[in-house]
């Protein structure tokens, strides 16, 4: 006994009331670790079903149609070049795997992006240390990403961005653990991901330039340098020598096509930049600068008040990691607002580490005493009502609706309802029969989502606007209205029977000239516009 005893003084020694309190204390520390790891798996699993709920009901984006299509070509043939033009390749070949597993339908082109937008939810587990968002603040975080109106929306669309936001909070994780606890892997790590996101998009310029000068603005002050430093040489040259050869080994698999365009890594390199860079001037979008600030003060102005609430806690244990944070946001939206190119799902950069603040910001309020906690509970309960509400009206009954300023002209609901009346007819010829023929008029760029919906059977598509366009003699035609008045006039329509529907909507935002708090008010609460909507027709003939 007295040999046991030397080795184990608190077994032998300790009083058995002492052990049994230890004794619960672990218990109850596992099992809240057990409560909280439930939690954390039972928030994925329905962020999973939220964001598979009808996932293929809503008519297809003009830009999702061509992810779409584009991907399902490279599935066909097995070939794809880098266009810069559609961003990078990365999302085809996830796009294209889920149809080799799944087959190719509206669920499935938007597969991998929803995947994408899910995944999020876990890695927010890598943030849960005291030093970093803390377990209530990764938590919250973690729901709001799971189900906040601008990344759930753009988890169920085929775009890019859901991927760039989803390895962007990836590389958040990796770098900051690693500054926290270094690790000879966390180079290599990084290298991948910097890898896959130059992949997906060529903002990837701009996150680099966002977090460089971050980065070096850090040596400026003393005990930040001596963080960064730590981070830089634990690894050491070895450590740093694999984030080259990941980063360089990705990149160019991915970018290659696997080897097989060798052109592709000069592209990637160049070719992208260069070609964003001339596309600054042609100002797609044609939104103010004011834009990406009008979607955060109308639908995600919760993510702001917490996320200052979250700032100001974060910044007593952590200031440099509050002050990245909050340079990661300020800086994005700056960037993002002067550039050029403006579309909603550009919102989705500066939202992420609002959101990251945000859900420190729900921590803070619940660790706060008193009359502070009270207030703070009620602002929280308020601002929660509304996350979920205004998520539920852009993700369920306003999906095609251009009043939402998540919505960038987008193809109407009744595109939908013509594509499956289209594939119906050709159904319904039987196997043998002669197939259904179509012409779509390509003019005023109408070719897509047609090329998706269509792709299986066979569409013509031609500019019907030309003087010289021959009559038609397809079964279907779906035609712009300017083509429709001049077939009409020329009595080409008369064998068929043809009707009006709406095929893009959009809202021509007048802000901030015509806006005031009134109407700021109104579109919050009720989404409620200042001036009207409009939209592009188009007419669907079907041969008697």
């Amino acid at each position: 006994m007295t040999e046991i005893a030397a080795h184990h003084p608190t077994t032998a020694t300790e009083p058995a009331p002492a052990r049994a309190r230890r004794r619960n204390v672990k218990e109850w520390f596992a099992d809240q670790d057990k409560r909280e790891l439930s939690l954390w798996v039972a928030l994925l699993v329905v962020g999973v079903i939220v964001r598979f709920i009808a996932l293929g009901e809503r008519a297809f984006h003009h830009d999702e149609s061509q992810d779409a299509y584009f991907s399902f070509l490279f599935r066909e043939s097995g070939d794809y070049e880098y266009n810069p033009l559609l961003h990078g390749p990365f999302r085809f070949y996830l796009t294209a795997l889920m149809y080799v597993l799944f087959g190719d339908s509206d669920f499935t082109a938007r597969l991998a992006p929803a995947l994408m937008g899910a995944a999020m939810i876990p890695m927010c587990w890598g943030l849960r240390s005291r030093t970093l968002l803390g377990r209530g603040g990764a938590f919250a975080a973690a729901v709001f990403l799971a189900f906040g109106p601008s990344f759930l929306y753009f988890s169920r669309f085929a775009r890019e961005d859901i991927y760039f936001a989803s390895l962007s909070l990836a590389l958040i994780v990796v770098i900051w653990r690693g500054i926290e606890h270094p690790r000879k892997y966390h180079p290599a790590v990084i290298g991948v991901l910097l890898a896959l996101l130059f992949a997906t998009k060529e903002t990837t310029f701009i996150s680099l330039f966002v977090m460089g000068t971050f980065f070096l603005f850090c040596f400026l002050i003393p005990d930040w340098r001596r963080t960064i430093l730590r981070a830089l040489t634990i690894p050491g040259w070895d450590g740093w020598g694999w984030f080259v050869a990941a980063f360089a080994g990705v990149f160019t698999l991915l970018f290659t096509t696997f080897l097989t365009h060798p052109g592709g890594l000069y592209d990637g390199v160049v070719t992208g930049l260069d070609y964003w860079l001339g596309q600054h001037e042609v100002r797609r979008g044609g939104e103010s600068p004011a834009f990406y600030s009008f979607i955060l003060v109308t639908i995600e102005w919760p993510m702001l008040i917490l996320g200052a609430i979250g700032a100001v806690s974060l910044w007593r244990r952590n200031a440099i990691f509050s002050a990245f944070l909050l340079w990661d946001f300020f800086l994005s939206l700056a960037v993002y607002s002067w550039a050029g190119e403006k579309f909603a799902w550009l919102v989705l950069h500066p939202l992420l580490p609002g959101i990251l603040l945000a859900g420190v910001g729900i921590q803070a309020i619940w660790q706060a005493r008193g009359g502070l906690k009270a207030a703070g509970l009620a602002f929280a309960g308020v601002a929660l009502v509304y996350v979920f509400l205004s998520s539920w009206w852009v993700n369920h009954d306003r999906g095609t609706d251009p009043r939402e300023f998540l919505v960038s002209t987008q193809s109407a609901t009744q595109v939908k309802q013509v594509a499956d009346q289209v594939q119906a007819l050709a159904d319904s010829r039987g196997p043998g029969a002669t197939p259904l023929s179509i012409l779509v008029d390509s003019a005023e760029g109408a070719t897509f989502p047609y090329a998706w919906y269509f792709r299986h059977l066979g569409p013509n598509y031609l500019d019907m606007q030309q003087e010289g366009a021959q009559p038609p003699t397809a079964d279907v035609l779906i035609l712009t209205d300017a083509s429709k008045a001049r077939m009409e006039q020329a009595g080409q329509l008369a064998p068929y029977d043809g009707r009006q529907f709406d095929f893009r909507v959009w809202w021509v935002r007048d802000y901030p000239a015509g806006v005031n708090v009134g109407n700021l008010f109104r579109y919050i609460t009720q989404r409620k516009v200042w001036n009207p909507t409009g939209g592009m027709k188009e007419w669907l003939y079907i041969k008697r």
